[in-house]
C-alpha cells in the first residue's frame, strides 16, 4: 500500500450488531445498555442485513417481532484503499449523507459502519479536499444553526448594462457586508449568485436592516445611476432540517416568496416565517401607513364597544364597508381564547382558513403584547390562514368587568397598495 493510501476501515466506525432472529423487545434491552448508539446493525451468520434504529424499536408495539422482519436496508460496500484525494468520489457513489452505509469484507461479514459526518471531518482536517458549503451545511442539519443566504435582484440585468467587473465589484459589496454585520466569512455560490452563511445564533432584525443600508449607501455611491437592484435574503433554522432534499425545499420555496416581493426584502424562516422589508424611499410612507392602519383600527373598535357582545361578528362584518383593505377580523378573550370566529372579508377571492371560536391564541405575540402594553402592531409574518404574508394589528378594549382583544389582519398586497396609494398622493401633492 502506498504511504498515501487509506484503508476505508480506518474511518468505519464499530457499531454493535446483533443476530437478525432477536425480538423487538431484545433489542430494546440492548439499546437501554448501549445507549450511546442510535442503531444497531443487524446481521444473519455474521453477514450484514442492515441497520435497526433506536427510534424505530421503541415505537413498535409488537415487542416480538424479530428485528429481521424490520430491519432497515443500507448501502453495503466491501472494504477497500484509496487515495485520500479520492476520497471524495464516495459522495457521488453512496449516498451516506442521508444513511449510513455497512463495510463488509470479501465475503459480505461486517466490519464496521461509514458515516458522512467521519469521512466529512478526515477530509477537513487534513486539508486534501475542499468541502464543498452545502457538504458543510449539512453536518448542521438537526443541530440549533441558523443558514444565511443573502442575493441581488436584478444582477444579471446589471451585468449586461454594465460588464462583469462592475458585478464583481457589486459582490464584493455585498460580501464585506455580510462579513463585518455577521463576523464570520460569508461562501459565493456560483449557481445561484448568493453568498451562505451559517451562525450559531439566530440573526436580529436590527443586523439584517443594518446590512440593507450599508449594502443601499455603499451601492447609491458606486453606481447611483441606475435604481434597479436591491438585496434579498432568508434565515433557515436548520434544527427543524431532516435532510438535504427538505433544506432544498426550503430553499425553493423561500425564494419563490421573496421573488414576488419588490425591494429589499428577508424572511425568518422559522415556526412562524416573518418578513423584514427595506426600501429607504419609502420609510417614512411606510410610517405614516401604520398610522393610518392604527386609527382607522380605533374607529372599528368603538363601533365593537358600542354593541353587545353577541352582534359583534355583524358589527366586524359591516366594518369591511368603510376599511375594504382588511382580510379579517376576530376577538380574543383575556385568557387568549378566540370567542368569535374569523370574520373575512367578503370580497377576498383567495382561500383563508376558518378560524373558530375556542382557538387558542394565547402564545401569539400580538394577543400577548396587546395585552400588556394594550395596543400592537406586527412585522409581516407568514399567515396560516392564507399561506401568504400579513400583518396583524390588535387592540386590547374592556366591556364590563372583561378584557378582550380585537385582532384584524391585513394581507401584504394590501399593504403594497395602501403604500403606492399614499405615494401617489404625496407626489401628487409636490406636483
Amino acid at each position: 500500500m502506498k504511504q498515501e493510501d487509506i484503508d476505508i476501515l480506518e474511518l468505519a466506525l464499530s457499531v454493535p450488531s446483533m443476530p437478525h432472529t432477536l425480538s423487538v423487545g431484545d433489542a430494546r434491552r440492548i439499546f437501554e445498555e448501549q445507549k450511546f448508539y442510535s442503531y444497531l446493525v443487524v446481521v444473519n451468520e455474521g453477514k450484514a442485513v442492515g441497520i435497526i434504529s433506536r427510534e424505530k424499536v421503541f415505537k413498535l408495539k409488537n415487542k416480538d417481532l424479530a428485528v429481521g422482519e424490520v430491519v432497515s436496508i443500507v448501502p453495503r460496500v466491501k472494504s477497500f484503499k484509496t487515495n485520500p484525494h479520492k476520497l471524495a468520489g464516495i459522495f457521488d457513489v453512496l449516498p451516506i449523507n442521508r444513511q449510513p452505509a455497512i463495510i463488509t469484507d470479501k465475503r459480505g461479514a461486517y466490519l464496521g459502519v461509514l458515516t458522512y459526518d467521519v469521512v466529512l471531518y478526515y477530509l477537513a482536517k487534513n486539508k486534501v479536499y475542499h468541502v464543498p458549503v452545502a457538504q458543510q451545511i449539512a453536518t448542521c442539519f438537526g443541530s440549533k444553526k441558523f443558514f444565511l443566504s443573502f442575493g441581488i435582484k436584478g444582477l444579471k440585468r446589471f451585468r449586461d448594462i454594465f460588464g462583469v467587473q462592475k458585478q464583481e465589484s457589486l459582490l464584493k459589496v455585498l460580501r464585506e457586508d455580510v462579513h463585518d454585520i455577521f463576523g464570520k466569512e460569508p461562501s459565493y455560490v456560483p449557481e445561484s449568485g448568493e453568498f451562505w452563511v451559517v451562525l450559531d445564533r439566530q440573526p436580529t432584525k436590527e443586523e439584517v436592516k443594518e446590512l440593507f443600508k450599508e449594502f443601499h449607501k455603499e451601492y447609491v455611491l458606486l453606481f447611483g445611476e441606475y435604481q434597479e437592484l436591491s438585496l434579498y435574503g432568508f434565515c433557515i433554522d436548520l434544527s427543524r432540517i431532516e435532510g438535504h432534499n427538505q433544506f432544498q425545499d426550503r430553499i425553493k420555496e423561500l425564494k419563490e416568496r421573496v421573488s414576488r416581493i419588490e425591494g429589499y426584502v428577508f424572511i425568518f424562516r422559522g415556526l412562524q416565517p416573518t418578513l423584514i422589508l427595506f426600501d429607504p424611499g419609502k420609510q417614512k410612507i411606510i410610517s405614516n401607513i401604520k398610522k393610518k392602519i392604527l386609527k382607522d383600527f380605533e374607529l372599528i373598535l368603538d363601533k365593537v364597544r358600542m354593541a353587545p357582545k353577541d352582534s359583534w361578528e355583524y358589527v366586524l362584518y359591516d366594518a369591511f364597508d368603510d376599511f375594504p383593505y382588511f382580510e379579517l377580523f376576530y376577538v380574543i378573550g383575556e385568557r387568549g381564547l378566540q370567542i368569535t370566529n374569523n370574520v373575512v372579508n367578503p370580497k377576498i377571492d383567495y382561500f383563508v382558513a376558518q378560524g373558530k371560536k375556542g382557538s387558542d391564541r394565547s402564545d401569539r405575540p400580538y394577543f400577548k403584547k396587546s395585552l400588556s402594553e394594550g395596543v400592537y402592531i406586527s412585522d409581516v409574518y407568514l399567515s396560516q390562514a392564507t399561506d401568504d404574508f400579513c400583518l396583524t394589528v390588535a387592540r386590547k378594549f374592556q366591556q364590563g368587568d372583561r378584557n378582550y382583544i380585537l385582532a384584524g389582519d391585513i394581507n401584504f398586497k394590501q399593504i403594497h397598495r395602501l403604500i403606492k396609494g399614499s405615494q401617489e398622493q404625496s407626489e401628487a401633492s409636490l406636483a
